[in-house]
């Protein structure tokens, strides 16, 4: 999820410890290739895991090669549009779609709040690209099926401009999510009391992620700026709820899609590449997700994730602009166990597929249909308002989980 809320990168079981703050340092030395008149090349960052590093250096890649020359000439822009630093406000379409986050940056003493909302509907199961019934799920050995699933956002956000290239971030959430099961009927007398059905909800603050965007390059109508945030494990990962069991219905620690944070300190490295047109622009960011801990508390580790974004935008007037996009998304199964998930009944079945490592991660393409206004004068000058959706077009999961229908995204923003 945005929140927890990606072709072929494996990220599983692998200490990052020391590695990704190395990873770090090498993504700290982008602005010397902004400077070098040599032909750019990617810094080598010293993973052990070759496969995640040969796919996210490919697509690093393809942003980085739109950069034709790299340096900080301050020539005047190609068109008239277009404002000669890249934190001037004036367009609809300079922010990206609402639900891309880190899009932009600000100059030296710009600051910006911005309030987010995210609804996201799951229903129905799947397994790889097929969806499966519950009597499916039921033939697998589990005597519980989830249904359908919603979880609800409300993200506050930050920017902050320290210099003209760097641009401070911070970003709380409030986190509601809601999930609705069936019982296997024969099952549901020994552990559900008699009913077939039952629902489970958790609600509190999610994960803190603090961090920053380095702008590295501007030029005309085009800008670059790499991002680095470290995700602060402050949701609740010891949530509980009434769930059958072994002895009936009890109050009992729910599966870790249930939780509210990750539990572990996250790395959340992107690089983001955008460019003007007279009345259209266009963006490509790559963003991932890496677990700095093997295991939270709980046993577990979330899987690690990879993003690649691709937007354009067009403006209708000076207040109002569209935009649309493609998103792809790889997510790892989740690694460890589960500690006081309950995992299997007295007879022997598995209890539910959350409660099982693999039936997490796997990867999915989303489209992305969104809407920007913005007020160029009066009261509310640089005021915002955005409202995104994403409809699935793919979906790949692993074992079986409950897939995702929409995921929709409105949002205020307000720069000073």
């Amino acid at each position: 999820m945005y929140w927890r809320q990606y072709p072929g990168v494996h990220l599983r079981h692998f200490d990052l410890s020391i590695e990704t703050f190395d990873a770090a340092r090498g993504l700290a030395a982008l602005p010397a290739i902004a400077n070098s008149e040599e032909p750019a090349q990617i810094p080598t960052l010293p993973f052990s895991h070759k496969t995640l590093m040969k796919h996210f250096t490919q697509y690093t890649l393809l942003i980085l090669q739109s950069v034709t020359v790299f340096n900080h000439a301050s020539a005047q822009p190609a068109f008239s549009c277009c404002a000669t630093d890249d934190t001037h406000t004036g367009r609809p379409d300079e922010h990206a779609p609402i639900s891309i986050m880190g899009d932009h940056t600000h100059s030296k003493g710009g600051f910006m709040a911005s309030y987010r909302y995210m609804r996201m509907d799951m229903d129905d199961m799947r397994q790889g690209t097929d969806r499966i019934s519950s009597g499916d799920v039921f033939a697998e050995n589990y005597v519980v099926t989830p249904e359908s699933m919603t979880m609800d956002m409300h993200m506050l956000g930050f920017m902050y401009g320290y210099s003209d290239k760097l641009t401070l971030t911070l970003m709380s959430s409030y986190i509601e999510s809601e999930m609705d099961h069936s019982v296997l009927p024969m099952a549901a007398g020994m552990i559900n009391g008699g009913s077939t059905a039952f629902r489970t909800r958790t609600s509190g603050i999610g994960d803190i992620k603090v961090g920053g965007l380095y702008r590295f390059f501007l030029k005309e109508n085009k800008k670059a700026h790499v991002g680095l945030s470290l995700s602060l494990p402050t949701g609740s990962i010891d949530e509980k709820d009434r769930t059958p069991g072994p002895g009936g219905p009890a109050t009992r620690q729910l599966p870790a899609a249930m939780q509210l944070g990750s539990g572990t300190f996250d790395l959340l490295p992107s690089l983001t590449y955008v460019q003007q047109l007279e009345s259209a622009s266009f963006g490509l960011q790559t963003s991932a997700i890496i677990r700095l801990e093997n295991e939270n508390s709980n046993g577990y580790q979330f899987g690690n994730v990879f993003e690649m974004t691709a937007w354009g935008g067009y403006n209708l007037s000076n207040w109002i602009g569209l935009n649309m996009g493609l998103n792809y998304t790889y997510t790892d199964d989740l690694s460890g166990t589960q500690e006081n998930v309950t995992r299997e009944t007295m007879s022997g079945n598995r209890t539910i597929p959350t409660a099982f490592n693999q039936n997490y991660g796997g990867e999915r393409i989303d489209s992305i249909l969104g809407v920007n206004f913005y007020i160029p004068k009066g009261y509310l000058k640089n005021h915002r308002l955005a409202i995104d959706i994403r409809l699935p077009l793919w979906q790949n999961l692993n074992g079986e989980q409950l897939e995702t229908d929409t995921s929709m995204t409105i949002g205020w923003q307000a720069a000073f």
